[in-house]
């Protein structure tokens, strides 16, 4: 496995194993490669990358919020809590101190928002004021309908109603229900 770049500190015995929820959700667009959102990676077998030793660049460094987070347990596995958790450094509002923040994909729909913890490891971020974001996946070959989340769940949070808030978040889930997906843009020619 590549060294994670110096900057990151990955959770000590935190291996992704079988999950390749990345090899999927996110989309790849480099000179090597390209692959729409939704897509499975021509590489993945459904249990690992075939070509793990030598993939691309961009797959060689992204690590998923799970692989960089301790506060979060091995039940956040991208694929065991539905919930594809990454750094986020785009559109973060000019008032808001940190300028990396967190994006939470939601790939397992209400179930993955309803399960013990999700809506409190929100919280206390949006009252850290850690920028946060919600990514909703579309139609396989569409950008995701995307969020900027502390602005609506700040006062919400403010409430201390763990009710209030997982209805806040099922309210966001329910938004992206009338989102009109923009089909993925590529900047690379498709490889051949």
């Amino acid at each position: 496995m590549a060294e994670a770049s110096p900057r990151l500190h990955l959770v000590p015995n935190r291996e992704c194993g079988t999950c390749t929820v990345c090899c999927y959700a996110l989309p790849i667009d480099t000179k090597e490669m390209r692959k729409e959102s939704g897509a499975v990676c021509e590489h993945c077998d459904g249990r690992s990358c075939r070509i793990y030793a030598t993939r691309p660049e961009n797959c060689r460094d992204y690590y998923c919020g799970w692989r960089l987070l301790p506060q979060l347990g091995d039940d956040w596995r991208p694929d065991m809590c539905g919930v594809l958790v990454s750094p986020q450094g785009e559109n973060i509002p000019a008032h808001y101190e940190l300028r990396e923040g967190i994006e939470f994909m939601i790939l397992g729909g209400e179930a993955a928002v309803m399960r013990p913890g999700f809506s409190e490891f929100v919280a206390m971020l949006v009252a850290r004021r850690v920028p946060v974001f919600f990514a909703i996946p579309g139609p396989v070959g569409t950008v995701a309908a995307r969020a900027f989340a502390n602005d609506i769940l700040a006062p919400v949070v403010a409430q201390r109603n763990g009710n209030a808030m997982i209805s806040a978040l099922l309210g966001m889930l329910d938004a992206a229900k009338t989102h009109r997906y923009l089909p993925d843009s590529f900047q690379h020619a498709p490889s051949a």
